[in-house]
């Protein structure tokens, strides 16, 4: 199976017009997935960040091919039912085009400042999991009726399903928790671009699961970048991407960080990066 492509586009320092340009021109030329974060606040970051489900439901009306997703929504940031409601809705909206994008929280400092929970890892990691029984029923259109550590729900007349059977699922993280859950529940497990150079090592421990990465890159060679950035001639840029490939990736997310990035920059990645990536 030939490996897909998606455009993470985070945003922050980003109106919402820029994002949805970005989006549109991501879809008219060939990606198969736009992304964004589910982050209220990043540090040394001014401004905070716009809402990402909401901008997520005005990308996919805007689009009609590209699938919309998030790498990844924070579990602590919305109560699974709840969770599950919004993404059979836009599911639907999209024409059935969300990858849903889950994981327990990257960001202690800012799940306690604003007040989410102040939970160690384990505790979060539970309570995702947990979070996941009650998606699949809910997004199933399913009655539910579930009693857990974290979760009382009664729910006997079921609601919506959503149009995929099931949405597919990607869990993010590269701890051994993380890992497991993925192994046992997700249809994904994606990698973020600071441990890709770790994806020979982690690429086993997620099983069978279908892997994605993220990758920051540099569309212009450049030095002044951290060494998990990919930089180089787009020549270079293929190879580094075509030698994940060949250890499993099968959707590779880059996020340029270039300065000014505009649909040209996306179209040249397309012509002169993919092929040499996709090519038997």
């Amino acid at each position: 199976m030939s490996p897909t492509f998606g455009l993470y586009l985070p945003q922050v320092r980003r109106d919402f017009g820029e994002l949805a340009e970005l989006a549109e021109a991501a879809e008219h030329v060939g990606f198969d997935s736009v992304w964004f974060m589910d982050h209220l606040t990043l540090p040394g970051v001014a401004g905070g960040a716009l809402e990402g489900w909401t901008v997520a439901t005005a990308v996919a009306v805007r689009t009609s091919t590209i699938r919309i997703g998030h790498l990844v929504l924070c579990d602590a940031f919305r109560h699974p039912f709840l969770l599950a409601r919004m993404a059979v809705t836009l599911d639907r909206i999209s024409g059935g085009r969300l990858n849903l994008g889950l994981g327990w929280g990257s960001s202690p400092s800012e799940l306690s400042t604003l007040g989410f929970t102040g939970d160690p890892p384990a505790v979060r990691l539970a309570r995702l999991a947990e979070t996941i029984d009650i998606l699949e029923a809910v997004m199933g259109g399913s009655p539910v009726d579930h009693q857990g550590r974290f979760h009382t729900i009664r729910d006997p007349l079921g609601g919506p399903a959503a149009l995929q059977r099931p949405i597919p699922l990607y869990l993010g993280g590269t701890g051994s928790g993380t890992l497991e859950l993925a192994r046992s529940r997700a249809t994904w497990w994606n990698c973020w671009a600071p441990e890709r150079h770790r994806l020979r090592e982690l690429i086993p421990l997620a099983g069978g699961v279908r892997v994605s990465a993220n990758y920051s890159i540099a569309l212009s060679p450049r030095t002044d970048v951290p060494d998990w950035v990919l930089t180089g001639t787009s020549e270079e840029l293929a190879r580094q991407l075509r030698a994940d490939r060949e250890l499993g990736v099968e959707h590779f997310v880059i996020q340029p960080v270039d300065p000014v990035l505009r649909a040209s920059d996306l179209l040249r990645f397309m012509e002169e990066v993919v092929p040499t990536v996709v090519s038997d």
